[in-house]
């Protein structure tokens, strides 16, 4: 079993190589760092989130949550702000500003895996697509028995 899953593994790191070459390409496009990308990107779908809930869903350290939020405040992109319901809790929310920034990083991104896949025909997409949801829920429930 174990040199049958080798080919398996080597394919894998070298997806994680090639999707790591093309978040650094496409955050470099934008002035971001990968990881800002990913924490703005977040908030198309919520205008707020705690400190906790970007910590459980980025799966940063505390440390690294504040280098980003610091990073990101001092580009005046996201606020700080204590909840009014509990004065322990932070709350972090996107400013103004980077509203058109986040729409932008939606469509660009979306047009980056266009041009990425733009010569796979139909079947060899709904493979990748199937292929790719069997690994994301694999890698789920590998994550989670953690």
């Amino acid at each position: 079993m174990s040199t049958e899953m080798e080919p398996i593994a080597e394919m894998i790191c070298e997806l994680t190589r090639n999707c790591s070459i093309k978040e650094e390409y496409f955050a470099a496009s934008f002035n971001l760092s990968p990881t800002e990308v990913k924490f703005l990107k977040l908030f198309a779908v919520k205008p707020k989130y705690t400190i906790k809930e970007l910590r459980d869903i980025l799966k940063l350290t505390p440390g690294r949550i504040t280098h980003i939020l610091t990073s990101l405040e001092a580009k005046n992109l996201i606020s700080r702000t204590l909840d009014e319901s509990d004065k322990r809790v932070i709350l972090v929310s996107i400013l103004p500003k980077a509203n058109p920034l986040i729409t932008n990083l939606h469509q660009n991104y979306t047009e980056l895996h266009n041009r990425i896949l733009q010569n796979v025909d139909e079947k060899e997409l709904e493979k990748i697509s199937s292929s790719l949801k069997i690994l994301n829920e694999v890698f789920s429930k590998w994550v989670n028995q953690k």
